[in-house]
């Protein structure tokens, strides 16, 4: 008892992403939006899972992505919050 797959896995690529599939799956969000991660595959001509082009597009894509180092003012910020907050997460 689980949850059933997001798609049948065969057939589909899988690994490192290629320039090319990145524009596809960048153009087809631009003129489309994002949504539906479903059925985005099939529609923008990739072979790949619906889950992979949503973890593609969230952690490595989208624009206004920040990547690289935390500056200072971050890291005061988080160790501030912290010793306020401690471990908690709630």
């Amino acid at each position: 008892m689980g949850r059933k797959p997001c798609c049948a896995k065969e057939g589909l690529n899988r690994g490192a992403w290629t320039a090319m599939e990145d524009e596809i799956l960048v153009s087809y969000i631009n003129d489309h939006g994002e949504g539906k991660w479903g059925s985005l595959p099939k529609r923008a001509g990739l072979n790949r899972c619906g889950k992979s082009c949503r973890l593609r597009w969230l952690n490595y894509l989208r624009p206004g992505i920040k990547r690289g180092n935390i500056s200072d003012d971050e890291e005061e910020l988080i160790v501030r919050l912290h010793g306020l907050l401690g471990n908690r997460y709630r």
